[in-house]
């Protein structure tokens, strides 16, 4: 039996039952239990780790594997890995949601930027403790990547300019992330495998997005949960029930790894 080392767990809709809701209980529970057989415990998002409010004071991490993979630290935020958008990509992307009337907002080491304002961008707040409704006020920083709020159409007019350059990935809740072209949550679980000296066949992947899917193909262990997108269930080596109905504890008990 494989003895695995590491756990990465997305949030929205695996670690919780929907966009900012609260971690399950069982979820939590489950966490617990890995962490006392020494699993490292991985929290694998496309937010960054000021994003994560609904997980704080219920799971303790030790790392964190996001803005899919852009941006990969440990549980003190010391820096394992990092990607920042190209400078030319990121002026020529700011021009088009600007003309085309995009929302867009830059996931920048420090907090989210709104670049491009759009209906309903107060919900960011519910979620993350740093948003600013201004362009970051440094301009030699550059993003590790970013994120569209649109509809599906503008999204696609979108990738057609930019899809060479930028991987548009379906985050869920009509935002769209912007990641570095080939980069995702992928590369985050291959970063903290190097660091900490396991394969991936130690790993085990929780997720239900097209953001996870790419992790989930590189885990030892992949789980898609009982809510996920078919694109997930399709490369997941077992799906379990929803993450409402306890989904990732029912998993880890038939595998027997609590």
């Amino acid at each position: 039996m494989m003895e695995y080392k590491a756990a990465f767990f997305d949030v929205d809709s695996t670690l919780t039952a929907g966009i900012n809701q609260p971690v399950v209980e069982s979820a939590v529970d489950a966490i617990r239990q890995l962490r006392n057989k020494g699993i490292k415990i991985v929290i694998a998002s496309g937010r960054m780790p000021y994003g994560l409010e609904n997980i704080k004071g219920k799971i303790q991490a030790d790392f964190f594997n996001c803005a899919n993979g852009q941006f990969v630290c440990d549980n003190n935020m010391n820096v394992i890995d990092v990607a920042q958008v190209d400078r030319n990509l990121f002026d020529e992307v700011n021009q088009y949601c600007i003309e085309k009337d995009l929302g867009l907002f830059w996931k920048f080491v420090d907090g989210f930027y709104i670049y491009n304002q759009y209906p309903g961008q107060e919900m960011l707040e519910k979620s993350v403790s740093r948003v600013y409704y201004h362009r970051c006020l440094d301009d030699t920083i550059l993003p590790t990547s970013g994120a569209l709020i649109c509809d599906r159409e503008k999204m696609l007019q979108f990738s057609k300019v930019f899809s060479d350059r930028l991987d548009v990935v379906d985050g869920g809740y009509a935002l769209y992330d912007l990641d570095n072209k080939g980069r995702s949550k992928k590369d985050g679980l291959i970063a903290i495998c190097k660091y900490l000296n396991i394969s991936t066949e130690q790993t085990i992947a929780f997720g239900d997005s097209d953001n996870d899917v790419k992790m989930l193909e590189a885990a030892g262990l992949s789980i898609a949960m009982g809510n996920g997108f078919d694109s997930v269930k399709q490369v997941a080596d077992y799906v379990t029930d929803t993450a409402k109905n306890d989904g990732i504890i029912k998993a880890l008990k038939k595998f027997s790894i609590i």
